[in-house]
């Protein structure tokens, strides 16, 4: 069986490349391409063997032909696409190709904040695909009613992956204290630096929490993104600057160093698909604290804070929460680890290598 993972980009941060990574580590006849040259962490190790398009845009025509040549050259049995504009070309050169690959395509986000592009492009695809993998069942259940129509017994839910030995691997020897009197306390967040992550709110929330409380909270912010300089500029207004660590795009090995560091994790996101980097804060056992959607409740489970994620007061009690929490042994994280995603990806194309698809033959 072969199948051919297309991905956005050979990004050291990327989802979608760790897993395809992960499945080839498993199962021969599995090709890993990268639709975009630019990435903003560029990959080192095998993820830099990735096949390279080199797209340097959605319409690069020599891009596409190289795409194109690539797919007819691996004649693949499964084309598992990540990315809608990527899933778009497959799409259109799978249908050209004897024998027709089976089509997977797999959705990252809450469907009700999805880009115009891609609410126009999506169901032009969903016809053509044999399978819909939905990162979380918030994902599943928010497509519109014409996606839902168009991808009826398609859907199915398989959580990211998360390595969590990677992560777990930077834990220290020894029981980290909790901060003692008033000495600081680090909360962290990890998320780009966008509207949709809510960190401007999160900056509000730490003025209050710091007066309410009195005690020396602090945050840590890793990622970038284009609102930094505003975040910058709202910490300084709100007299918080010295207390809030903008740490930019990182290694993700230092991500993991910093996780046994903070005292606490916080993510005030207004949407989302699912939330790596919950994971990873709840396997290293962090006192955690997440806005009151479908999708980080579904992730977190029920025992965490949470709170609205437009009401600053409502995150000013939870980061004081989560100030004077304790660590766990990170036991409820390991329904997310990697391994479990490989087995249902595995599942998934075994069962499709027998199933012919609309218009396609059934793979050998």
């Amino acid at each position: 069986m072969k199948v051919l993972h297309v991905v956005n980009a050979a990004d050291e941060q990327s989802i979608p490349l760790e897993l395809a990574l992960a499945i080839s580590d498993r199962r021969q006849g599995m090709v890993i391409a990268s639709f975009y040259e630019r990435s903003d962490h560029p990959a080192v190790g095998r993820a830099a063997d990735v096949r390279q398009i080199k797209a340097d845009g959605a319409f690069d025509k020599p891009a596409i032909r190289r795409l194109r040549d690539l797919m007819r050259d691996v004649q693949p049995d499964i084309v598992h696409m990540h990315h809608t504009v990527s899933a778009l070309w497959c799409t259109r050169i799978a249908a050209g190709m004897k024998p027709r690959p089976v089509l997977v395509k797999t959705e990252h986000n809450d469907h009700r904040f999805l880009p115009w592009h891609q609410r126009v492009i999506n169901p032009i695809i969903y016809p053509f695909v044999s399978r819909v993998v939905c990162n979380s069942d918030t994902t599943l259940q928010s497509f519109s009613r014409l996606e839902g129509w168009l991808t009826k017994n398609k859907r199915q839910r398989i959580y990211n992956g998360v390595d969590l030995r990677r992560v777990r691997a930077h834990a220290p020897s020894g029981a980290r204290t909790a901060p003692a009197g008033n000495a600081p306390v680090v909360i962290g967040n990890v998320g780009r630096l966008v509207p949709q992550k809510n960190q401007r709110r999160l900056i509000e929330a730490l003025t209050l929490a710091r007066s309410q409380s009195g005690r020396d909270i602090r945050l840590e912010i890793v990622g970038d993104g284009k609102l930094r300089a505003e975040l910058e500029g709202a910490a300084s207004a709100a007299g918080v600057a010295g207390s809030v660590t903008f740490c930019g795009g990182i290694p993700r090995e230092a991500v993991y160093q910093r996780l046994y560091e903070w005292d606490g994790f916080v993510m005030p996101s207004v949407f989302e698909g699912f939330c790596n980097a919950l994971v990873e804060a709840l396997a290293a056992g962090l006192p955690v604290a997440v806005s009151a959607i479908d999708t980080l409740r579904e992730v977190a489970g029920t025992d965490q804070p949470t709170f609205d994620p437009h009401d600053t007061r409502q995150m000013a009690e939870a980061l004081i929460r989560i100030a004077d929490g304790r660590r766990d042994n990170g036991a409820f994280a390991d329904r997310y680890d990697i391994g479990y995603a490989v087995d249902k990806h595995l599942e998934l194309y075994d069962t499709l290598c027998g199933v012919r698809a609309p218009g396609n033959r059934a793979a050998a």
